[in-house]
């Protein structure tokens, strides 16, 4: 019985050639013949956001690993042949699929061999944004570097990010889709939040929006409830019910074509106390206040200087994370809010960077904060939202 074709939105054979265009100027000025990309679904599917990016093959939790080289036919590894009809159904990019029968060493090796590729670049083998030792499966780079003795592996991780890292407008498009996604499904959070509704069963009812709007399932979804101190927003959700006075604290994602939209709404049940609502009201004005400097040309020290004044001039102690890149996952660059001095200082924003901008405002002892935030696309007139929310606190 023939497969039906899935439902993945999918990129345009112009989008194709500009990405691997750009990757391929990468990998000359590199002096690379080939790249690989080996399986990881680990991070809700963002450490392989690199076999995705190059190839549209990946995502709900299946494994993938890519050979693209500098010349001929880019190569995708999938477990079987049901993925491999599944897969050319599903995208136009690819049209090499091989199966690996959950062995991925053999099928790349015999790959790299065909291009007779010499000198190959592992993406991910160290320095992701938020994997520094790197997310490569050790036995199958071992497998692979013993059968090809004469061939020099070195790390891509850093060409690939910046290939990534700037966002053409069908990306950010996708992006847009995410944002408006994942508020719809703050909207359902928001309208099933009371007293004796568990957390499990509002993230259960958030994950059911968001499939219902042609997200995916596998999303970042940090939630916390609890008081009077702000509630970490964490991984593991729990079976606890709600009671008056509790505040949510998130920060979701939705995912379309696996592209990412960041939010984050603090809900509270009952009225807000005052000491909260006045730092959040201070992050919505600092993060109004911003969007027309971040724009290309300004340098991440400027955008930091400037955060860490607008803060402490209120009175907080700045927060972290202030900005860190969307896109397919943990896409560089990050700016971190909380640092005087730092390496990056003196790159500068670019056009096509898309974040997720998130000021903080703190106070000493505090370990989560109450922020306003939303997904944003640098333009040269300043920062896009790309988000529709209000910036505001919730009380239900």
């Amino acid at each position: 019985m023939a497969l039906e074709k899935p439902i993945i939105p999918t990129f345009s054979q112009s989008e194709r050639n500009r990405r691997w265009g750009r990757v391929h100027e990468e990998m000359r000025a590199a002096n690379l013949d080939a790249l690989i990309a080996l399986p990881n679904q680990g991070h809700w599917d963002q450490f392989g956001a690199d076999a995705r990016y190059l190839t549209q093959i990946g995502g709900f939790q299946m494994e993938v690993a890519v050979v693209f080289p500098l010349e001929g036919d880019v190569t995708a590894v999938v477990r079987g042949d049901n993925e491999i009809e599944w897969w050319g159904l599903a995208q136009d990019w690819v049209t090499d699929i091989r199966g690996s029968r959950r062995s991925y060493g053999a099928p790349v090796i015999d790959r790299l061999r065909e291009t007779g590729a010499t000198r190959v670049g592992v993406i991910a083998l160290g320095g992701l944004v938020r994997a520094p030792e790197g997310v490569v499966p050790w036995g199958t780079y071992e497998k692979i570097r013993e059968a090809l003795p004469e061939v020099h592996f070195e790390n891509a991780t850093d060409l690939m990010q910046a290939a990534r890292s700037i966002k053409s407008a069908e990306e950010i498009a996708f992006v847009e889709k995410a944002a408006d996604i994942i508020s719809r499904a703050l909207d359902v959070l928001i309208r099933e939040a009371r007293p004796s509704a568990t957390e499990n069963h509002l993230i259960a009812e958030m994950l059911r929006e968001v499939v219902e709007q042609g997200g995916e399932p596998i999303s970042m979804m940090l939630f916390g409830t609890g008081g009077p101190e702000v509630p970490w927003a964490q991984r593991v959700f729990t079976g606890r019910s709600l009671k008056p006075g509790d505040m949510i604290n998130t920060e979701v994602e939705g995912k379309y074509g696996g592209y990412c939209a960041q939010a984050l709404q603090p809900i509270m049940l009952g009225p807000w106390p005052a000491e909260f609502e006045a730092m959040y009201e201070t992050t919505a004005d600092v993060f109004q206040r911003m969007l027309p400097l971040l724009k290309p040309g300004v340098t991440f020290g400027e955008v930091v200087a400037f955060y860490q004044e607008q803060i402490r001039a209120a009175g907080y102690d700045p927060g972290g994370a202030l900005m860190h890149g969307r896109g397919l996952g943990e896409d560089a660059p990050m700016l971190w809010g909380a640092r005087e001095n730092f390496p990056e200082a003196n790159e500068e924003l670019k056009a096509g960077h898309v974040f997720i901008f998130k000021p903080a405002a703190m106070k000493p002892g505090m370990r989560d904060s109450i922020r306003a935030g939303d997904t944003v696309a640098i333009e040269a007139a300043g920062a896009r939202r790309l988000g529709t929310r209000a910036l505001s606190l919730v009380s239900v």
